[in-house]
């Protein structure tokens, strides 16, 4: 899912990794650790903080596309990721402020998914990663979270795209996804609570193992830089 992104060198990824550790990166990333639902998209909405700060215009439009109620029943039909049907991509704004949204909406420290969308796309919706099957942001990949129209959709809508990232992660968050000790290659135990297992569970399918443990490093790493504020990143290299 990494797509056009340019992996930042070893020396970097092992010393934020040192700088993170999980369990002091973890207590301020999630916000709300026992949540049994998201918040509504008006309240989420409200917490967000406007700027119009914007370090990719080429979004355009697919900032302000919002799935219609029909194409949300398509969605909710086709998923079985367990909290789909809070899924609606129902906001508007710049690229910061959707992420935010999605993260206020699931529980979860905007900079966390400012961090995620960094290693994924780089915050271009333009990104196809895995071949042409990883779409946008976060990279939503076909068949696994999409399929047919529906992965339009993620491709050509930004807060889609975010608010379905921010629900899975909080799937993964709070054990619902137990298919997850059904599968070969753990590196540990599916577990409840386990924030940045999480963070990798999205990148690999797997749980703790080796590809999740180099991707969580790379999310800590820019993370640690808040590369999304640097130079390089606005550049838009």
């Amino acid at each position: 899912m990494l797509g056009a992104v340019k992996l930042r060198s070893l020396v970097v990824v092992v010393l934020a990794a040192l700088v993170l550790a999980p369990s002091a990166a973890a207590e301020h990333l999630v916000l709300r650790p026992y949540a049994k639902r998201p918040l509504s998209d008006a309240a989420a909405a409200a917490l967000v903080h406007r700027s119009g700060w914007e370090p990719r215009s080429d979004n355009g439009a697919t900032l302000r596309r919002v799935p219609t109620r029909a194409q949300l029943r398509v969605f909710w039909a086709q998923s079985t990721m367990p909290n789909a049907r809070y899924v609606t991509g129902h906001f508007t704004g710049t690229t910061d402020e959707i992420i935010q949204w999605a993260a206020y909406k699931w529980g979860f420290n905007p900079d966390l998914l400012r961090a995620v969308a960094s290693v994924e796309s780089w915050w271009r919706m333009s990104t196809n990663g895995d071949d042409g099957d990883s779409f946008g942001l976060f990279q939503v990949r076909r068949p696994y979270h999409c399929q047919g129209v529906v992965c339009n959709w993620f491709r050509r809508d930004a807060a889609f795209n975010a608010d379905y990232y921010g629900a899975i992660l909080r799937s993964y968050y709070d054990g619902a996804e137990a298919w997850l000790n059904t599968v070969s290659g753990n590196g540990a135990p599916y577990r409840a609570g386990d924030l940045w297992d999480s963070v990798g569970a999205w990148y690999s399918g797997r749980w703790h193992d080796p590809g999740a443990l180099q991707y969580i490093a790379h999310v800590k790493a820019n993370l640690a830089l808040r590369i999304w504020r640097t130079a390089e990143f606005a550049g838009g290299n």
